[in-house]
């Protein structure tokens, strides 16, 4: 689930309302969030005038999680080595 506000932040929601990411684009109010059939884009559309098109492309999500975890694994002094290994679909 997506909402937008008067701040111009999208929010994205995990079915159970808890917030999983917050993006931060708009410079105006958010009036309209909308997925398109496919579900595969997020259309945000802003007071200014501003239309963002969000490629929803799950493959690239999985990649670009991954290597957060990886990075946060690799750069943790307390994550021990024997714990910073991570199979991940890089490209």
């Amino acid at each position: 689930m997506v909402s937008g506000s008067t701040d111009g932040i999208l929010r994205i929601w995990h079915f159970e309302g808890t917030l999983l990411k917050s993006l931060n684009t708009h410079e105006a109010n958010v009036l309209s969030v909308s997925f398109s059939p496919d579900d595969k884009v997020l259309a945000s559309a802003a007071s200014d005038g501003k239309i963002i098109l969000w490629n929803l492309n799950l493959d690239n999500l999985l990649i670009e999680t991954c290597q957060q975890v990886y990075d946060y694994l690799q750069t943790n002094p307390n994550v021990s080595e024997s714990d910073r290994l991570i199979s991940c679909p890089f490209e």
